[in-house]
């Protein structure tokens, strides 16, 4: 009916009459993957912030890779004891913590005690505590592999 410059001419006046549309779109799923990104790193740090979490991580199996982002997160949220009493759940939970690094198999001895000498560092009024927690989780550690 029509020459084909007149289709061709529709079509082009087409492709750009939804050119802002597409674009549109591409931009919106664009910053729904930055968004979706950025919220799991949110939740992600919020979990590194629970010692609990920390705490189950390592009496799982973890790699040596995830085991130096739980320590990260464990250096960079509770190493400072500070003031908190003996009696205190923060304190036991830091304790279960070190113990549970202490204990942990993808960790070697030699990493363990360089963090101890950190820890008592950073906290030279649990010194006592510290070494008794570690001590003992490593002895455990050791009678575990003897049984095996």
């Amino acid at each position: 009916m029509y020459s084909l410059d007149f289709y061709i001419f529709i079509w082009c006046l087409l492709l750009v009459a939804l050119f802002p549309f597409i674009i549109l779109c591409v931009a919106f799923v664009v910053y729904e993957k930055i968004r979706d990104s950025l919220e799991n790193q949110k939740n992600r740090e919020a979990k590194f912030k629970n010692i609990d979490y920390l705490i189950s991580v390592l009496k799982g199996a973890p790699t040596a890779e995830v085991t130096q982002e739980i320590l990260d997160a464990f250096t960079r949220y509770f190493i400072p004891f500070g003031d908190i009493s003996k009696e205190s759940k923060e304190y036991q939970g830091r304790m279960d913590f070190i113990s549970a690094f202490a204990l942990c198999s993808s960790v070697d001895i030699d990493n363990v005690v360089r963090h101890r000498e950190e820890l008592v560092k950073s906290n030279p009024n649990f010194k006592k505590e510290i070494e008794t927690t570690i001590g003992s989780a490593l002895k455990t550690r050791e009678s575990e592999k003897k049984k095996k």
